[in-house]
């Protein structure tokens, strides 16, 4: 009887869910962005929007839960999140966005991925005590080009762009600009391995390697 109610269960948890992110969340997701594409899928819970930016979302996009956007911090007039096509937002990930991110085709995010394109506070502390919006020079936009792999606990900094087919290892903080088809690793992220004149096998174990 075990296989029977573990399949049933199953089944039951299954169709709950299918019926949430049609009927409940997708429309919801729908209408609080400004755009979004065919496909769009859940994993389970519905992502925390934040602010009164535009959320634009592209298709075939897969969203795992507690995902926050957040699209306000009162400096530009209309803070924009954008996602690409076949792009994967993973378990936790957090946007913080006071210009424009800008999430390029078939990008990957593991859990806790925390991308900025702002220092979210004033630097004066009394700006902080009056809960003053961040400074306009503390604010750049940041670029996740094509098919680029960002690994888990990574930090993406303001004004950063990363390069077509970049991996971003765990625990990474970047703070400057990541070349195209390179492995960053560190705090501050650096350089480890070029994926460019490499087989695709020596890629993939490049990727394994760098622990993302």
């Amino acid at each position: 009887f075990g296989a029977i109610f573990f399949n049933e269960r199953n089944a039951r948890l299954t169709a709950w869910r299918r019926f949430k992110q049609f009927f409940y969340y997708e429309p919801m997701f729908r209408y609080r962005c400004a755009r979004v594409g065919k496909a769009l899928y859940f994993e389970s819970n519905f992502p925390l929007v934040l602010g009164y930016g535009s959320v634009i979302v592209g298709d075939r996009v897969r969203i795992s839960g507690n995902v926050t956007l957040i699209v306000s911090y009162k400096v530009n007039p209309d803070p924009t999140i954008e996602f690409g096509n076949e792009v994967y937002i993973g378990y936790a990930t957090v946007m913080a966005c006071a210009e424009k991110i800008t999430i390029g085709n078939r990008v990957l995010m593991a859990q806790g991925v925390q991308i900025y394109d702002n220092n979210t506070h004033p630097l004066d502390p009394e700006a902080r005590a009056k809960n003053l919006p961040v400074e306009k020079e503390n604010v750049a936009p940041v670029v996740i080009e094509d098919d680029v792999w960002i690994g888990g606990n990574a930090v993406i900094l303001k004004g950063v762009r990363v390069g077509h087919g970049s991996v971003v290892a765990t625990h990474a903080v970047v703070s400057r600009d990541v070349p195209p088809m390179s492995v960053v690793a560190g705090n501050p992220a650096k350089v480890v391995k070029s994926l460019l004149g490499v087989s695709p096998d020596e890629r993939n174990r490049a990727m394994q390697n760098s622990n993302p």
